[in-house]
């Protein structure tokens, strides 16, 4: 999350500024340039996976449109998710979506949104039970569950 926050991740367009790879279009999408914002919140696939994700949430909205309205949904405290699931299930959600892109790129294949957010669920899910004990995650699994 260090470098997704710090706008450090090697996206194709960071890495054709440094003299590397051919070609600057998003591994998702291939129709705009890949940067940070784009890959994991404007391209329509990343879009597509926010809204079921937020969906589980309990949100309405469709995702984010830039990094700084992100960070301000993470700390914004609400009744519909608790701050440590909005930050876990974020993590999950930038991981994946960051997955999926270097699988894209490196392996050739690609996963649809629904199958790209059943990852997200059991990632979710493993975090919350290996962490059960912690005073925080008590109730995680019912507030995940709660919207299935």
């Amino acid at each position: 999350m260090w470098i997704a926050q710090n706008d450090r991740m090697p996206t194709r367009a960071r890495l054709l500024s440094w003299g590397l790879g051919n070609s600057a279009n998003c591994c998702l999408c291939d129709s705009t340039i890949e940067s940070r914002d784009h890959l994991l919140l404007r391209c329509e696939v990343s879009k597509q996976i926010w809204t079921l994700i937020l969906r589980r949430l309990g949100y309405n909205h469709s995702g984010f449109h830039t990094w700084t309205a992100f960070v301000e949904w993470l700390s914004l405290k609400d009744s519909y998710a608790p701050l440590v699931l909005k930050r876990l299930v974020s993590h999950a959600t930038i991981y994946c979506i960051w997955a999926e892109r270097n699988k894209r790129l490196h392996d050739g294949t690609s996963s649809t949104p629904a199958t790209i957010c059943k990852l997200i669920d059991r990632n979710i899910r493993d975090t919350i039970l290996g962490k059960r004990h912690k005073k925080n995650y008590k109730t995680l699994m019912l507030s995940w569950l709660r919207n299935l």
